[in-house]
């Protein structure tokens, strides 16, 4: 991923969409995910979901405070890796 350091600016309020099938731990990886990244991720106020028409997948909406590049590179990289992820924009 790259990031061009012109158009951000730290700390960055953004909202991360993470999309994977509904039989996997998909919630329980992206929040273990965020914890590590971010010591101030509030699952319960900042996390949200959504399934889609057929039920087939889950959705969610994680709302974070990224404090610099290496942050978000590294939130990106370890969803990226995670088995349970299946699209993450």
């Amino acid at each position: 991923m790259t990031i061009r350091d012109e158009i951000w600016e730290f700390p960055h309020t953004m909202t991360l969409k993470v999309m994977g099938s509904v039989d996997a731990p998909l919630k329980e990886a992206v929040v273990e995910i965020l914890e590590q990244h971010l010591e101030d991720f509030d699952h319960a106020n900042h996390l949200s979901e959504a399934f889609s028409s057929k039920g087939n997948y889950l959705s969610l909406s994680a709302r974070v405070v990224v404090r610099n590049r290496d942050q978000v590179i590294g939130i990106y990289a370890a969803l990226d890796a995670s088995e349970h992820v299946k699209v993450v924009f």
